[in-house]
């Protein structure tokens, strides 16, 4: 009967596998979540596979195919998680070409792991952008768009891409390694990887999947003179009605909701905004917030607001997007302000 040999890493392997198996469960019933459901699934494969292959129960090779996989399900995550296109498994399916063909080639062990690395970088690269357009679409299509961004999300392909080139160093490097450093660099990349999924489960879970589809047109083109009037006059209409009624004291305003209102389509609002402004619409009616808020403060109501107090009274629904909005705005911190204010009227 052939021994089995334990080590640190199985342990790490072990935990990781119960981790993705207990993760995909405890958000398989959320709808936006079925892509990431899949790729906590698919990493709870590869640490089944690397456990067997790592205590010698397995006597074919098939982790290195799997390298090849990593990145489809990184991108298509990004893709439904932002609303760009909707989770549908036949989607998957010409991206999984590449490491089926490998599973008959996997004594080029090296090849496909240094395809698979690249392939993964190319891949975090294309969600990156769709990342960046999501993030411009909310400025131009929602006020609470800062709260809506998924900067997470950005951290956690960042440091996914580290890992790939941590790895993609440890196993060209594996022929001159030393057995122990060889041991205590896989398991580091181990611990890592389980640390990423770890960070992306507790986000997915926080955000309790917020996530909203943003449907914005196409920004308008270049306008000519005569162009500049109507958009002025459209903008006029749009900031008297957002002043009068107070429209920027809504956390969640949108475009769409201008466009109710108005009978304008978003993509006019939207024109006469940033035309007009120079201003997406997301800055636009932050810039109104910020603006009630230095009201109230030289006002010195009686009513003694606090700071924060005054910030969600004006629309803003976060601290941190109202201290980084009204500095950006007037150069200073509302408490600089405030004290400013005060010195300055006695």
């Amino acid at each position: 009967m052939q021994s089995i040999s334990l080590f640190p890493v199985h342990l790490v392997q072990s935990i990781f596998l119960f981790q993705m198996l207990f993760g995909a469960l405890l958000i398989n019933s959320q709808k936006q979540s079925r892509s990431l459901v899949l790729l906590f699934v698919f990493q709870g494969c590869v640490c089944a596979f690397n456990l067997l292959e790592g205590l010698g129960l397995s006597d074919y090779l098939i982790t290195p195919a799997f390298t090849l996989l990593y990145g489809p399900m990184i991108y298509f995550f990004t893709l439904s998680i932002t609303g760009k296109q909707p989770f549908i498994t036949s989607h998957y399916a010409v991206h999984l070409i590449p490491a089926a063909i490998s599973l008959a080639s996997t004594h080029y062990t090296q090849a496909i792991i240094l395809l698979g690395s690249l392939s993964q970088l190319g891949y975090f690269y294309f969600a990156y952008g769709t990342l960046k357009g999501y993030h411009k679409q909310l400025m131009h299509a929602r006020s609470d768009a800062e709260s809506l961004k998924l900067k997470w999300l950005f951290k956690a392909l960042f440091i996914f891409a580290i890992i790939v080139v941590f790895d993609l160093l440890r196993m060209n490097v594996q022929p001159i390694t030393p057995l122990d450093l060889k041991m205590y660099w896989y398991l580091l990349n181990e611990i890592l990887l389980l640390l990423m999924f770890s960070f992306l489960l507790f986000h997915t879970i926080k955000n309790s999947f917020q996530f909203e589809p943003v449907t914005l047109p196409e920004e308008a083109e270049e306008a000519d003179s005569s162009d500049e009037q109507l958009a002025q006059q459209i903008f006029s209409t749009i900031d008297n009605l957002i002043i009068n009624e107070s429209l920027y004291r809504q956390p969640r305003l949108s475009l769409n909701d201008l466009a109710d209102q108005t009978g304008l389509g978003s993509k006019e609002i939207s024109w006469a905004i940033n035309s007009t402004t120079g201003n997406n619409f997301c800055e636009y009616i932050n810039q109104h917030r910020v603006n009630d808020v230095k009201r109230e403060i030289e006002q010195d109501s009686p009513q003694k607001l606090s700071l924060i107090e005054l910030a969600f009274q004006a629309g803003f629904n976060s601290k941190s997007t109202f201290n980084a909005v009204f500095k950006k705005e007037t150069g200073l911190t509302p408490s600089q302000f405030k004290k400013q204010t005060l010195k300055n009227s006695s």
